[in-house]
């Protein structure tokens, strides 16, 4: 039936047509759902399904991929990596619009789609840099560490091994992390390091690494390992923690500090680390410079510009990590934890309170801090 409205025709029942046509309309029926995002949809379910993938770890450690990073050159590898991340994170909207959100409220001036761009093959990078660390020969990754990562003011951690109460290595989800251990274990430092592996087969491959490379590994998430961890700073020996595990924080009840330009709670559990242990604090940061070289760099963060005024470690070290990540942003791949920490909760959620992805994070990584309990 036609009608006419200020002599314009108008088809009554047009909505019914088209809805039997099989457009599908968005919430309260306003708004057409775009086909690109049906066909993301589509393909996280397919991908979940047919692949049985629970994570990205689980898939990048398909044989097929493990084969991949332990047989091609590295730029071939890296590559091939880069592709599979161009793809999660189209696939992975939600997650990639989290870190959208936390570089665009946390950088001065918003973030630029050239700062994205960065970011994103920094964190590609990242997983390269993990994987082919697990799956390249030992003789190779011997001599990439000693090689390709020269260390700038070593003689801050030469100085503090030498007072014998051992070295609180402190370091975030920044640049090149993976290579830290490698390069100072293949130098002759006695280094303990926190990881957690998801797998026995990673697990046992990084055993055999670390006992060929005289390293100590603890798993902050195997039980409790606070005063394993001050036993082995007590022995002389370098440990290896981040101050930016975020997950694994035991904050002060009353205390917090300034991180990225947001509060956040302040950990006490490296604080009370390095009380009990009385160990030397010092910070590293390994920086990617381009074309597969990298600077290990060590410093005193209570002589950095960013690290004055604040008593408590955790407080230094987030505020000096806080300064390079904000010069440095593609550095740092932890963006997408800060959504907790934004004026109004952004990180969507499915049905099951859940967030919505098509990965986790690849374990195989330097820990938390020990926690007390």
């Amino acid at each position: 039936m036609r009608v006419t409205v200020v002599g314009r025709p108008v088809c009554i029942g047009a909505g019914n047509r088209r809805a039997r046509s099989g457009q599908s309309l968005a919430h309260g029926g306003n708004r057409p759902v775009s086909l690109m995002v049906r066909l993301k949809a589509w393909l996280l379910t397919w991908a979940k399904t047919r692949l049985q993938l629970k994570d990205l770890s689980s898939f990048l450690q398909l044989s097929w991929n493990t084969w991949i990073f332990g047989a091609l050159p590295a730029w071939l590898s890296r590559w091939y990596l880069g592709v599979l991340g161009w793809l999660y994170f189209h696939l992975a909207s939600k997650e990639t619009g989290a870190i959208k959100r936390s570089l665009a409220h946390c950088l001065p001036g918003g973030m630029p789609r050239r700062t994205w761009q960065r970011t994103r093959a920094g964190i590609i990078d990242h997983y390269h840099e993990k994987l082919y660390l697990a799956f390249k020969s030992f003789p190779t990754i011997r001599a990439n560490c000693l090689k390709r990562v020269k260390i700038t003011n070593q003689e801050v951690l030469d100085q503090a091994v030498a007072q014998g109460r051992g070295v609180l290595l402190i370091t975030g989800h920044y640049g090149a992390l993976e290579f830290m251990p490698g390069a100072l274990a293949f130098r002759d430092y006695p280094l303990s390091v926190m990881v957690h592996c998801k797998t026995p087969r990673l697990r046992a491959i990084l055993e055999d690494r670390s006992s060929r490379a005289g390293t100590e590994l603890m798993d902050p998430k195997s039980g409790e390992v606070f005063f394993t961890a001050v036993e082995h700073l007590k022995r002389g020996r370098v440990l290896v923690t981040q101050c930016d595990e975020i997950s694994m924080w035991k904050p002060y009840k009353d205390k917090t500090t300034r991180f990225l330009g947001l509060d956040v709670p302040l950990d006490r559990s490296m604080d009370l680390l390095a009380r009990k242990s009385k160990a030397v604090v010092v910070m590293g940061l390994v920086h990617r410079l381009g074309g597969r070289r990298y600077e290990l760099e060590l410093l005193d963060p209570r002589k950095h510009p960013a690290g004055q005024g604040q008593t408590q470690v955790s407080a230094q070290c987030l505020s000096v990590l806080s300064d390079y990540v904000l010069k440095q942003p593609n550095q740092w791949y932890e963006w997408k934890k800060l959504n907790q920490f934004l004026p109004a909760q952004a990180d969507a959620v499915n049905a099951n309170n859940k967030p919505e992805r098509l990965f986790d994070t690849l374990a195989l990584q330097p820990g938390g801090v020990p926690q007390p309990g």
